[in-house]
C-alpha cells in the first residue's frame, strides 16, 4: 500500500471517519460517501466479487484481517473499510 494512503487511513481511523465491513462499507460507497476502499489481503473471493463491482478506488492492505483490526484498534478482524470523503 502507498504510503500516502496509508497515512491518511490511519488519520481517518483516529478521527472515526471510516466504515468498517462490507456491508457498512457497501451502504456508504451508495450514499456517495467513500474516498476509497482498503482491504485485508486474505479477503475471500465473494468479498472480493462484491467489492470489483463498485466503481472507487480500492487498496490492498499489506496484512491480512488480523492486522488492519490491529490499525483500527478493533478487537476483531477487519476485511473491508472504507474511508470516507
Amino acid at each position: 500500500m502507498e504510503k500516502e494512503i496509508e497515512k491518511t487511513m490511519r488519520k481517518k481511523i483516529a478521527s472515526k471517519e471510516v466504515s468498517i465491513g462490507m456491508n457498512s462499507t457497501v451502504r456508504a460507497f451508495k450514499n456517495k460517501q467513500l474516498d476509497f476502499i482498503v482491504y485485508a489481503k486474505n479477503i475471500s473471493e465473494e468479498m472480493m466479487s462484491v467489492l470489483n463491482k463498485l466503481d472507487i478506488n480500492k487498496y490492498v492492505y499489506d496484512g491480512d484481517s488480523e492486522s488492519l483490526s490491529i490499525a483500527c484498534a478493533k478487537s476483531f478482524n477487519i476485511c473491508v473499510l472504507g474511508v470516507k470523503k
